[in-house]
């Protein structure tokens, strides 16, 4: 110990409150890490995880005897005085201050919602259920899907429907994966946020992700807590978090399949069909608006590409302009060039969202770079399809190159494969890709582009 930093004296502490700050402050002037401490213990006989540690010390009721012990004697000190004062403490009765009760913290974080995703009835009911079968049994639930297919609205249904069944707590985590303009969140700011959201005071989160994530299965393990991460990028963002303590259920959602997350079940979205896009839209914008024009609804949806972002963002614009008729609409969205730019209103930006996906194919490795050529590629064709026969003769690529590629614009939502060595674009990812081709000097374009439906 320091001169500088005089050691704490146990005798002092008249409430459990004050005895385990009187903990915390014996762990500072020792100058040791969780993991120092960790060592030290073990060397002296004691085993003394470091989440444990990391545990004991945020909270405010009286740690047991064994660990009491072992961290005083990991801090070098004589254990004796702290035991007294421990027991002095529990026989006298103290609780701890009423302010700040070592209750367990019980987060209500999930997102509201008005109601259920039109069109996804069963995926719902599929969710909600695997959602109670992992708090029996464990697992990953993971959602993913296109940019825009209401992964984030299914997720929160789903949780909100299951929510009797976590009566500890609920956390939700924006990891900012699908976020235009945002930064994805690191391992280590996801598990402190989580760590927050359960009571534990920031000064207490250790400073690397794996002691984090330890500390986290400790404080979650044996509580029915349900946690949602929504939006993640890909599965290093996620893995060292899932699965958390037994009991607690952690679900993702992701562009991403996330495949390779053990324990994990999965749930993929595609774009809804033509009945349930006109179904979304009779309750975006009222059943007598719709049925006062079925044909241009109809052809809405399909300009729209039946994506469920696409479709939100269209009714948003026709229910500011009550004057303007549903044809009308369709007509402005009838410019190709120009349809992305109608399909945003305040913070819904269809071209936005897709292009996330794109520019994180910018800034990959070389899979994503022969990925990025494939798309754009696809962007200077006059269909919205490829064969990966043709595309690796025009690419100058083999055709396992070209499938590798292939698989990971499906993997981020770019396109669908429609049968072997064969894929296809939505036709809104489709006006992205030849907007980007007409910018890259590198690709050819064979043909003019075929009209749009």
């Amino acid at each position: 110990m320091s001169a500088e930093f005089p050691v704490p004296q146990p005798y002092r502490a008249q409430t459990q409150r004050e005895f385990v700050a009187l903990l915390r402050q014996l762990k500072e002037c020792s100058g040791l890490t969780y993991r120092q401490m960790e060592i030290r213990a073990e060397r002296l006989g004691f085993r003394l995880a470091r989440s444990t540690v990391a545990s004991v010390l945020s909270r405010n009721t009286l740690p047991r005897q064994e660990l009491v012990q072992a961290i005083v004697h990991a801090c070098g000190q004589d254990p004796l005085p702290w035991l007294q004062a421990r027991r002095r403490l529990s026989a006298a009765g103290h609780k701890p201050d009423a302010e700040s009760s070592d209750a367990p913290a019980q987060p209500r974080q999930l997102p509201t919602q008005i109601s259920d995703p039109i069109g996804r009835e069963r995926e719902l009911m599929y969710l909600t259920t695997l959602l109670l079968e992992c708090r029996r049994s464990g697992g990953v639930p993971i959602v993913s899907g296109p940019p825009g297919s209401g992964k984030s609205m299914l997720a929160v249904a789903a949780a909100r429907k299951a929510v009797s069944h976590f009566p500890d707590g609920q956390l939700y985590v924006d990891l900012k994966g699908s976020t235009p303009g945002a930064l994805p969140l690191s391992p280590i700011d996801i598990a402190g946020r989580l760590l927050s959201g359960m009571g534990v005071d920031g000064a207490q989160v250790p400073a690397t992700v794996d002691e984090a994530a330890a500390l986290l299965r400790t404080v979650t393990t044996g509580r029915r807590v349900l946690v949602l991460l929504d939006g993640a990028v890909a599965a290093a963002q996620v893995r060292c978090l899932v699965p958390l303590g037994p009991g607690a259920v952690v679900f993702v959602t992701s562009r991403a399949g996330l495949t390779s997350l053990d324990g994990s079940h999965h749930l993929s979205l595609t774009n809804l069909s033509p009945i349930q896009a006109v179904a979304l839209m009779e309750q975006l914008l009222g059943i007598d608006r719709v049925r006062a024009e079925p044909a241009a609804v109809r052809r809405l949806a399909k300009m729209c590409g039946y994506l469920p972002l696409a479709l939100r963002v269209a009714a948003a614009r026709l229910t500011v302009r009550r004057d303007l008729p549903v044809g009308a609409f369709v007509e402005r969205l009838a410019d190709q060039r120009q349809r992305l730019d109608e399909l945003r209103i305040d913070d819904l930006d269809v071209r936005a969202s897709l292009e996330i996906s794109y520019r994180q194919l910018i800034i990959g490795d070389q899979p994503d770079r022969c990925a990025l050529r494939a798309f754009l590629l696809i962007g200077a064709s006059p269909q919205p399809e490829l064969e990966v026969a043709k595309a690796a003769t025009l690419l100058e690529m083999s055709t396992a190159e070209v499938d590798r590629a292939m698989e990971r614009l499906v993997d981020a939502g770019l396109v669908e494969s429609i049968g072997p060595g064969r894929y296809r674009m939505n036709n809104l990812v489709w006006l992205l890709a030849q907007e980007h081709a007409r910018a890259e000097q590198s690709v050819s374009t064979p043909g003019p582009a075929a009209k749009l439906p």
